[in-house]
């Protein structure tokens, strides 16, 4: 008997409180149902965006074999073939030597917040190893404060990126001193970093072997 009360005495408060408070109840169903529907609305144009996206860059890719500039239209979309159109862009200008527009979409690629560590440090050390070699062609220090940048967003605590870091900061070294016509054997920067390089173990044999023969390169040229 007490506990058909109690059952009771619960069903009367909760059908007060549905009665009191049935407006805000409403409103808040209502605003759960707008929040539900935006959010269903919001992924299907997503999923319709990447699938023309999608549609777009195979079609560019297989009609345009030699000139990927329509790629230009997607690489501000915000999904993966964005990412995509901007590396195959990256690929056809570097190839063409046109280095300041590669390095402008290495930039934007490389300040994505929603790249994966993994890739991002790939681009970062790709966009490091262009541009050092463009600096050389072009016989310019314009794109050294960006080298600098894109090997500070090297993660060097992934397998395999300690070395290709370490490399890369040498070898920045080396091609500011070439760039200035100053002396390799007289820079305590440049030579300070070959020896952290020697002396650590875990920067591999190959990465050790490229860097000693530029290394004895700079000291007898």
């Amino acid at each position: 008997m007490n506990q058909e009360n109690k059952n009771q005495n619960l069903f009367k408060k909760i059908q007060n409180f549905i009665f009191k408070n049935y407006i805000q109840l409403i409103i808040s169903l209502v605003i759960l149902l707008i929040i539900f529907i935006g959010f269903q609305t919001y992924n299907y144009f997503k999923i319709q965006d990447i699938k023309n996206s999608s549609i777009s860059f195979f079609d560019i890719i297989k009609e345009n074999q030699n000139d990927f500039s329509s790629l230009e239209n997607l690489i501000d979309d915000d999904n993966i073939f964005s990412v995509l159109s901007k590396l195959k862009l990256i690929q056809q200008n570097n190839e063409n030597k046109n280095f300041s527009y590669s390095n402008e979409l290495y930039k934007e690629l490389i300040a994505s917040s929603n790249l994966d560590d993994l890739y991002k440090s790939s681009i970062s050390a790709n966009a490091s190893y262009t541009m050092i070699n463009a600096s050389y062609e072009e016989t310019t220090n314009t794109y050294l404060n960006d080298i600098s940048t894109y090997i500070n967003n090297i993660n060097d605590e992934l397998d395999g990126y300690f070395s290709i870091k370490k490399e890369l900061e040498y070898l920045l070294i080396v091609t500011e001193i070439d760039l200035n016509k100053s002396e390799y054997n007289n820079n305590s920067k440049v030579l300070d970093k070959y020896n952290e390089i020697f002396n650590s173990s875990l920067v591999s044999a190959s990465i050790k072997e490229r860097v000693k023969k530029i290394h004895e390169f700079q000291l007898y040229k």
